[in-house]
Parts: C-alpha cells; sequence; structure tokens
C-alpha cells in the first residue's frame, strides 16, 4: 500500500513538473537559437526595438498587406533557428512576426508599404548588415553572404521584403563559396 501511494504522488509530481515546463517553458525570452543567436527580446525590449525601426505595434495582425518569406542562417555549417514568436508580445503585434520557428517571416500589417529585412533583426535584438550577423563577423578567415532566391545581394539591410522570398545568410571560411538556396516550398495558402 505505502508502495502504491509513493508511486502515485511521484506520479503526480511528474505530471506537475511537465504542466509547468510546458506552461512556462513556451514564453517570450526563452526560447533560444540553438545558442548560435540571442534569445527572444522581452516584450518590453521588442516594444523599444521596434520604435528604433519605425515600427508600430499592433493590437492584432494586420490584413491589408499580408506577404510571407523565408529565412535560412547557415553559420559556420549550423542552421540557426529562426525563433518562434518573435514580433509576438503579450498585448501586440509586430507587422513583422513569425509564428514557429520554420523560418518563416510574416509581413501583416494594416497599410500597403515597404518592409525591410533590417527592421527583422532590429526588433530581434541582433546586429546585422552586409559585413555580420550578430557577432558572425567578416574577417581574414570568414565571410558572411546574404542571398535571396539564390543570388548575393548587396545592402541587405535596405532589402526590401517581397512575397516568397527565399533569404539565406551564409556565414563561414573565406575559402568557401557556398551554392545559396533558390526557394522554399511555402504551404500552400502563404
Amino acid at each position: 500500500m505505502k508502495q502504491a501511494i509513493t508511486i502515485t504522488i511521484v506520479g503526480v509530481l511528474l505530471i506537475g513538473f511537465g504542466v509547468f515546463l510546458f506552461l512556462h517553458g513556451n514564453k517570450q525570452g526563452d526560447q533560444t537559437t540553438e545558442g548560435l543567436l540571442p534569445n527572444l527580446p522581452t516584450d518590453t525590449q521588442l516594444q523599444a526595438n521596434m520604435s528604433k525601426t519605425g515600427l508600430d505595434p499592433l493590437p492584432a495582425e494586420g490584413t491589408v498587406l499580408h506577404i510571407h518569406e523565408h529565412l535560412d542562417m547557415i553559420i559556420n555549417g549550423q542552421s540557426a533557428t529562426v525563433p518562434s514568436q518573435l514580433g509576438i508580445a503579450t498585448t501586440f503585434f509586430s507587422p513583422i512576426h513569425t509564428h514557429d520557428s520554420t523560418g518563416v517571416i510574416h509581413v501583416e500589417s494594416p497599410v500597403t508599404k515597404d518592409f525591410k529585412l533590417s527592421q527583422f533583426f532590429d526588433e530581434w535584438g541582433v546586429t546585422f548588415n552586409d559585413s555580420c550577423l550578430d557577432s558572425y563577423c567578416s574577417d581574414s578567415t570568414h565571410k558572411l553572404i546574404v542571398g535571396v532566391n539564390g543570388s548575393p545581394i548587396t545592402n541587405a539591410r535596405d532589402y526590401v521584403l517581397k512575397a516568397h522570398d527565399e533569404i539565406e545568410i551564409w556565414y563561414g571560411p573565406k575559402d568557401q563559396n557556398p551554392t545559396l538556396i533558390g526557394a522554399y516550398n511555402f504551404e500552400p495558402g502563404l
């Protein structure tokens, strides 16, 4: 009888711990990009970052402009995860955000206007330009390449996001010449 009670108590504690992790392990600020890039900003940081980059907080996702892009980030041969829920706070949305960690970027705005690749990284709080992705910067042994639909681009900060772009940011040894990803197979409806 004592053994059955002990097993029951341990089972309840394990279930409770699992529920705690589920409820508290999915909140903004807790997700990582596999240690390669910074965590998500807190709601307060996100709002400050959005303000600096000219993005207005929205009470809901916009519907006038609704396009999607896909982002791949390869750092020294490893895929860096695009974080889930980037640009989604407890009480507001950014017009540029993610819903999951597939790399699909959602641009959902109440107005039609240009949104730039730099705004995505600025709201995240990650340094991004033609030479650097966070602390991964071109130097004597490494290079950074930004490509769209399989072709390298320059002035990547000013690149205007377009529907169904495949964007790749590649950082690695200077002597390597990667084949950039040309397209992404978007799910129907995106």
